[in-house]
């Protein structure tokens, strides 16, 4: 299922997503879909990120312990 969204954009980023569509021989409505993909991914990935800092911040561990944790991990 596909829903229609409409997008206001500056001119120059206007401009930038023909000349990439143009130039990657996509559609700009495949484009815009890909960046949006890649946005979710990044902002699921900074949350994991943030949610791994706050659970090593109280169980005491810092960025010191990374060598020894991975070594232990790893049954050396």
């Amino acid at each position: 299922m596909s829903r229609l969204l409409s997008v206001s954009v500056p001119d120059d980023l206007a401009g930038a997503l023909d000349s990439l569509a143009e130039d990657t021989g996509r559609t700009k409505s495949e484009v815009v879909r890909e960046a949006l993909r890649r946005q979710v991914r990044a902002g699921r990935f900074m949350a994991l990120q943030e949610y791994g800092r706050e659970l090593a911040e109280v169980r005491g561990i810092g960025p010191e312990n990374s060598e020894g944790l991975i070594d232990e991990l790893r049954g050396r």
